[in-house]
């Protein structure tokens, strides 16, 4: 496979898997808007309850800027992921989930691991194609 042809099958790759994770962001904002924390300060709840609709947000725009083939793209991706993981991970221990919103903690944290390695992939490919 030429590095054209792998350049646009980890394009569309990187579409479906920052698809997914907007959807799975969302749903995740819509279930924790009925799930309520274990916060007092409303404020605060908000601003928690908000994080995965954000989330949403940047990788809509990161997946705009990788569709357009702006430079540096991919590090934004790298960094917007390993940030939801940490972020995600520290809901997971701070709040102690049912099982259900877990399963969307965990498949979007799966889902950031994965981008990840794509992202580094499409790095490589960059460098490789553009020097």
């Amino acid at each position: 496979m030429d590095v054209k042809s792998l350049n646009k099958t980890v394009l569309v790759l990187s579409s479906v898997l920052y698809s997914l994770n907007i959807i799975l962001s969302v749903s995740l904002y819509t279930l924790l808007e009925y799930v309520s924390l274990p916060i007092s300060n409303i404020a605060l709840r908000s601003i928690l309850v908000s994080v995965p609709l954000i989330s949403a947000l940047f990788n809509s725009i990161i997946l705009a800027m990788i569709t357009m083939s702006l430079k540096y793209a991919e590090y934004y991706g790298i960094s917007k992921s390993a940030l939801a993981i940490v972020i995600y991970a520290g809901y997971w221990l701070a709040f102690r989930p049912p099982s259900y919103v877990l399963i969307f903690m965990i498949s979007i944290i799966a889902l950031c691991i994965i981008q990840i390695a794509d992202l580094f992939l499409y790095a490589k490919l960059q460098k490789e194609m553009f020097g």
